[in-house]
């Protein structure tokens, strides 16, 4: 398969993983995909609930469910990091997927200078088969 430098990309993305598909004269095409280090659920060994144990009121946190939601957030920032440095070399960017990820990193990309320039679009989407990715990034960008 012969390389081909792509200006236009397509990426599915959820917190969990983006698949980057190139599109060039009619033709789309995977490219890679990138997996996630945030995990969704997430349990320690031993780990116990997160009210605090001598509080008459059992609906008070602790300072776990902080520390928790503090790891969640670094790791969606990473990830999102990750994603930036992936598409920089690209001019015409279209985010797809199910849920808010594409929603919240294109709202990353707007305060991101380096992005300023370049076209960035937002369409939803379920979850799709390879076939159907390709068909998708194909169609939007013919018309």
């Amino acid at each position: 398969m012969e390389t081909k430098q792509f200006k236009s990309v397509g990426i599915w993305l959820d917190q969990s993983k983006a698949h980057f598909i190139g599109y060039h004269e009619g033709e789309a095409q995977f490219l890679e995909t990138l997996i996630s280090p945030h995990e969704r659920i997430k349990r320690e060994e031993g780990e116990v609930s997160d009210t605090a144990r001598f509080s008459p009121n059992p609906s008070v946190l602790s300072n776990n469910e902080y520390r928790k939601n503090n790891i969640a957030q670094n790791e969606l920032n990473e990830y999102y990091k990750m994603l930036e440095d992936k598409i920089a070399k690209y001019d015409d960017i279209l985010l797809f997927g199910p849920g808010t990820a594409k929603d919240q990193f294109k709202n990353r990309l707007a305060e991101n200078k380096s992005f300023s320039k370049k076209w960035v679009s937002v369409q939803n989407s379920d979850k799709m088969t390879d076939n159907q990715l390709l068909a998708f990034v194909r169609d939007f960008y013919k018309s």
